[in-house]
């Protein structure tokens, strides 16, 4: 084979290479869970993987049991959202509250909090775990992970994560309202499939 003709062949096909339509990856391949599978430690000592949390609506907050501020504020505004919620949605519905330090939140102190809040252990999920795992799921959220001396980091945002992991509603959690919240939790319950995601919306 000549040299020219090996030239006019490469050049053949570099351009049928530029005229191919470009390769785009598909949405659900590059699509963040927001319940992924990262263990942590609940409330009663029990090992768990957030990804086995998937298949219902999961309600997410941040929080430090030594706040006596923004994260009991933000814990009572759960608790509204669950108390809003029909009892079929109630019954379907995680309410997922995660420390945001690992080293002073451990089971027992996460159990302490829960009774101090009147959580009821069914259908609530106090989660801590190592401290990379706990960074790890921080880092999922948007929320700050940096190493601080400040303890009392808040988290004023809540976070309604669809059956699939997909993110559904963030809401700013102080200006909630705990019936909109809950009618979304409903309508997640209640639809055959997850929707779309909508982050940053707020009610």
């Amino acid at each position: 084979m000549s040299s020219a003709f090996t030239a006019i062949a490469l050049a053949a096909v570099a351009f049928a290479m530029c005229l191919a339509p470009a390769v785009t990856i598909p949405a659900f391949a590059t699509r963040i869970t927001y319940l992924p599978d990262i263990p942590v430690i609940d409330q009663n000592s029990t090992s768990i993987s957030l990804s086995s949390l998937r298949g219902k609506p999961v309600l997410v907050g941040f929080m430090h049991t030594m706040c006596k501020g923004v994260c009991q504020m933000m814990t009572r505004k759960m608790r509204s959202v669950a108390s809003a919620l029909p009892p079929a949605a109630a019954a379907d519905v995680t309410m997922l509250l995660i420390t945001t330090d690992p080293a002073d939140d451990r089971p027992q102190q996460l159990m302490d909090y829960a009774r101090s809040q009147d959580l009821p252990n069914n259908g609530w999920i106090l989660a801590t775990g190592s401290r990379a795992n706990i960074k790890r799921v921080m880092r999922i959220y948007g929320v700050s992970h940096e190493d601080t001396d400040d303890s009392m980091m808040h988290v004023m945002k809540m976070f309604l994560v669809a059956p699939d992991g997909s993110i559904a509603h963030v809401y700013s959690g102080m200006n909630a309202s705990p019936r909109a919240v809950a009618a979304d939790v409903a309508s997640l319950h209640s639809a055959p499939t997850a929707p779309s995601a909508k982050a940053d919306s707020t009610h």
